[in-house]
């Protein structure tokens, strides 16, 4: 359904989409329902290292906790496809209170240690990918030429939360309890939730597709985005810890804040801009190009480093390159997602970004380790160069595939 038979270009697609019937107010439950998801393994960091102290054991218990987000995604965004968003999204959300308040209790009672690891993979397989929720909507909604604004407007959406998420649970933390900080984040995803299940209108119809399958798998064609994706979260994990080791190797830790900060106000510029582009390139082709452009640019960061202005001013120019990477993946999921299966399809790049944190994470700090921040830093480019090189390769062999059967 559209406002208007031709798509408007520039900032008026934005106004256009958002015309759309319910657009603006399942947006707007998105933004609420994304906090749990982007900020509850934060929430769990300053928990574990206030009742521990130690930020080691903190690492420990967030590595199950996002592999379990990772694996289950899939899992319930295909449930929804079958049952349909409203009925999913409730049951999601109750099992996400239960589980974290067990954590919560666990953690206050001085439980043995391995019980937390237990409880926080159970914490993150009850947490639901309402951002494929959302997205999924849109490609019922609006119609293909409208919807690269309309997976813009979603990256914006996530660096919104991103952006104020947290600070927000870091201020709470330190100035009551960080259970508090924990509470409050699930909180608001709740309300986001049950918002955003309240409106069926807007809901893709479900679609009950015969015997249950006890495995879901991905699409073959989405298979080589999501791989990328992998490498794509690699990036976020690599630039948390790295830039968390230049403040402190600096003496200037206070930095880091500020740098996360720019690389989401700069990915969401870049959001803005790529959707308001009317672009004569296929989304596979601008996720190769811009990851390689990414590539090239974080290069620049491990020179960069002897001088805070500089080194945000490669910040900034890495988010603008790499925002039309984040959006291009989702519109390539949403092409290639079969009948019946376009939420699981959209949960697919997402956890894979998810997985792909801690392991970014974990290699940039032994580089930081080993040889300091430079090499590092360096990780952030490997990691982009390794998500062009998997799409490149991936798409080339999607295509292949498609050739042979058509030769068939």
């Amino acid at each position: 359904m559209s406002v208007s038979a031709e798509p408007a270009q520039g900032v008026r697609a934005y106004g256009q989409v958002l015309r759309l019937p319910g657009a603006r107010s399942f947006v707007a439950a998105g933004i609420l329902a994304r906090f749990p998801r982007a900020t509850l393994s934060l929430g769990i960091i300053l928990l574990v290292s206030a009742a521990t102290g130690s930020f080691a054991s903190a690492g420990l218990v967030v590595a199950p906790l996002v592999g379990g987000m990772a694996l289950a995604a899939p899992l319930w965004s295909s449930r929804m496809d079958r049952h349909g968003q409203a009925r999913v999204i409730l049951v999601s959300l109750g099992c996400l209170v239960l589980a974290a308040s067990g954590f919560l209790v666990l953690v206050r009672a001085g439980a043995p240690f391995w019980t937390w690891l237990v409880a926080a993979f159970v914490t993150g397989a009850a947490t639901p990918d309402l951002t494929s929720a959302v997205r999924a909507r849109w490609t019922a909604l609006a119609p293909p030429a409208q919807r690269t604004p309309a997976l813009a407007l979603e990256t914006i959406a996530d660096q919104m939360v991103f952006i104020s998420g947290p600070p927000a649970i870091t201020a709470v933390a330190a100035a009551i309890d960080p259970a508090v900080a924990m509470l409050g984040s699930l909180g608001l995803g709740v309300i986001g939730g049950v918002w955003l299940a309240a409106q069926r209108g807007t809901q893709p119809a479900p679609t009950p597709r015969g015997p249950r399958r006890g495995l879901v798998l991905p699409p073959a064609g989405v298979i080589p985005i999501a791989v990328a994706c992998v490498a794509l979260g690699g990036v976020f994990g690599s630039f948390d810890v790295s830039l968390v080791g230049w403040a402190e190797l600096s003496e200037r830790p206070w930095l880091a804040g500020p740098a996360f900060s720019a690389l989401a106000v700069a990915i969401a510029i870049g959001s803005v801009v790529t959707g308001a582009r009317a672009w004569k390139l296929s989304p596979a082709t601008r996720y190769i190009g811009f990851a390689t452009l990414a590539a090239v640019v974080a290069v620049g960061l491990p020179f960069a480093q002897g001088s805070a202005p500089v080194l945000f001013g490669v910040i900034l120019l890495l988010g603008l390159a790499v925002s039309p990477v984040m959006v291009s993946g989702i519109l390539v999921a949403s092409a290639r997602a079969p009948e019946g299966r376009v939420t699981e399809t959209l949960a697919y790049p997402t956890a894979a970004m998810s997985l792909g944190v801690p392991i970014g994470g974990v290699i940039a700090g032994a580089a930081l380790d080993a040889t300091g921040p430079a090499t590092a830093l360096i990780t952030i480019a490997v990691s982009l160069a390794l998500a062009a090189t998997i799409a490149a390769v991936g798409e080339a062999l999607v295509r292949a595939a498609s050739a042979r059967a058509a030769r068939a």
